[in-house]
C-alpha cells in the first residue's frame, strides 16, 4: 500500500514539472525598450517557440522575445550584484524592480 502511495505521488510530482518547464523558460527577458516587436501577442513562455520567452515590450504589451543571459529588472541592487534595471531605467543603490498596481507599470522601489 505505501508503495503504491510512494509511486502514485513520484509520477504526480514529475507531471507537475513536466507541466511547469512547459509554460516556464529559463532566461531573462531583455530589457522592454529593446523589444521592438509587438505581434503576436502572448500570454506566456509556452506560447513562444524554443528560444523565446513572453517579454514585456515597448508597446505596452508582452510579445514573444530572444532570451537574455542578464537578469533586467529583478531582484536586488548590492555591491556584488549587477545594476537592477526597472522599465529601462537603473534603480539606485537597494532598489529593486517591482510591479505597481496601480500604475500597472513596473517601478524601483525602496528595499
Amino acid at each position: 500500500m505505501n508503495r503504491n502511495i510512494s509511486l502514485l505521488t513520484v509520477v504526480l510530482v514529475l507531471l507537475v514539472a513536466s507541466a511547469y518547464a512547459q509554460f516556464y523558460k529559463s532566461g531573462n527577458c531583455p530589457l522592454k525598450n529593446s523589444v521592438s516587436n509587438c505581434t503576436p501577442r502572448c500570454m506566456s513562455d509556452s506560447q513562444c517557440s524554443l528560444n523565446q520567452k513572453c517579454c514585456p515590450n515597448k508597446c505596452g504589451h508582452t510579445s514573444c522575445a530572444e532570451s537574455s543571459a542578464v537578469s533586467t529588472g529583478s531582484g536586488y541592487k548590492g555591491s556584488n550584484q549587477q545594476d537592477v534595471y526597472c522599465n529601462g531605467v537603473k534603480c539606485a543603490t537597494y532598489e529593486k524592480c517591482q510591479f505597481d498596481r496601480n500604475t500597472r507599470r513596473e517601478k524601483c522601489t525602496r528595499a
